[in-house]
Order: C-alpha cells, then structure tokens, then sequence
C-alpha cells in the first residue's frame, strides 16, 4: 500500500513524468486522503480509550498538515445566458432572447413538430432567485384534469399544471430550479423533457401544433 503512495507521489513531484502521469498521481493521493480521513472521522467516537488517542492524533496531524491550504472552489452559478446558449444546436434546438431575463428555446421534434420552450430568471416574492421552465400544451379542459394529473407519473424532469397565459388558464409542463444550484446538464435535458411531453399532450389535446 505504502509503495503505490510512495510511486504516487514521485510520478505528482517528477518533472520528467508525463502530465497524465502526474495528474493521476494527484488523483490518486487524494482518494487514498479522503478514504482514510473518512475512516478516521467515523470512529472519533470510539470507545476504547488508547483507540481513540490514535484516532486523534491522526486527524490532529491531518489538520496540521492542511494548514493554509485553501479549500476547492465551488463551481460559481450559471447565468441565464449561458444555460440558454448551451442548449442551443443548430437543426434541432433555436435560442431567441425575449425581453428581460426570459429565453425561447424552439425544439424541433422526431416527428417534424415545434415546441417553443420558455426559460425565465425572476426572484419570488419570498426573496428567492429562481429559474423556470415552461411550455404551453392547449386549454384547459376540464374532462382532461384527471389524465393531466396521471402524466406526471411518467415526467421525470417536469410536472404538469394549470397557468394564465394570454388570460386564459392553460395546461403547461414546467419546472423550477434554484438560480444558484442549476447545471446546463439539468437545463439540456429539462428542455428537452418539457419539449417532447409538452408537445406529446398538445397533440392529445388539440390535434395542432401551435405552441
């Protein structure tokens, strides 16, 4: 065990070693770190007296030798535009910018259909910034509640409900994320999860492709 640290730590320090070499070196002393302060940490509590002196004592010299040592940078949140941008692919998706912080992602389906996409950034009257996305599927229809409420049994990124859009109440598939904790990988496949569903229950509602 100690040589493969050992080997790890002169392939990170060789200058002579490839950047691949090094940098799974880094790797792999810092999963060694982790697993072992992890062990560690988990028996803090232990009974048995000169046990747990040890136990201290390496995580006392674990401190000491991460002194100064800055902790990992979060990764910083994503803006609007750039969540927007990264969804966008030539042929199959199409980003326009609307007034304020609101895109449309127009999503060309399998089937030859369109489905415009809506994403907003605005801040809740609870103070909290979040960004929605949303898609229109038709009227409301009441005899369509129930079957509604059932799809989102099959919605994974997404629910269904009701919105006044042009004042009128509307069916939409929509979802709402925390400004600060959404990923563009979230976003790419909430798009196209709103797309496909929200076009799928326009069909089955209205027979047209209007939104």
């Amino acid at each position: 065990m100690f040589e493969a640290i050992d080997t790890a730590a002169e392939n990170l320090h060789s200058r002579q070693a490839g950047w691949v070499t090094r940098r799974d070196g880094a790797d792999l002393l810092g999963k060694v770190a982790s697993r072992a302060l992890a062990a560690l940490h988990q028996s803090k509590d232990e009974m048995d007296v000169d046990v747990r002196r040890a136990v201290d004592a390496a995580l006392g010299q674990a401190s000491a030798a991460l002194a100064g040592v800055k902790p990992a940078l979060q990764e910083s949140s994503v803006s609007l535009d750039d969540l927007a941008r990264s969804i966008e692919k030539p042929g199959e998706r199409t980003v326009e910018k609307n007034s304020g912080d609101e895109y449309t992602v127009t999503v060309k389906l399998k089937s030859g259909r369109t489905q415009a996409v809506r994403m907003r950034a605005f801040k809740r009257p609870d103070g909290m910034n979040v960004v929605q996305v949303s898609t229109v599927c038709g009227k409301v229809d009441e005899k369509a509640l129930a079957w509604a409420l059932r799809a989102n049994m099959t919605l994974v990124q997404g629910a269904v409900a009701l919105a006044k859009e042009d004042g009128e109440e509307r069916f939409l598939v929509i979802r709402t994320f925390l400004a600060d904790h959404v990923t563009r990988q979230e976003m790419k496949a909430t798009v196209k999860e709103c797309a496909y569903y929200g076009d799928w229950m326009e069909n089955k509602l209205t027979g047209k492709d209007a939104f």
